[in-house]
């Protein structure tokens, strides 16, 4: 069976609401964004309370996501 196959319901179940709407979609790839930014700023040079300060950002918009789309959450957290 295929994404094409499924019902509205069943893509939102099995691919989660990125894949199934866009409006989700348009707001997770804002929040992504925020935290690729985020990412940018720190270097080599970066202390360990920069990376700590970045870090807790990325968690907080992480959360946000979370709330959108658990499956889209479960895949980030593994990167972060």
């Amino acid at each position: 069976m295929n994404k094409e196959e499924l019902s509205k319901h069943e893509t939102r179940i099995y691919y989660g609401a990125y894949q199934s709407n866009k409006l989700i979609k348009s707001k997770i790839d804002a929040i992504m964004q925020k935290m690729a930014s985020i990412e940018c700023t720190l270097g080599i040079d970066s202390t360990e309370e920069e990376r700590s300060k970045a870090k807790q950002k990325q968690i907080v918009l992480l959360s946000k996501i979370k709330e959108l789309d658990e499956l889209k959450y479960d895949i980030l957290k593994k990167v972060i």
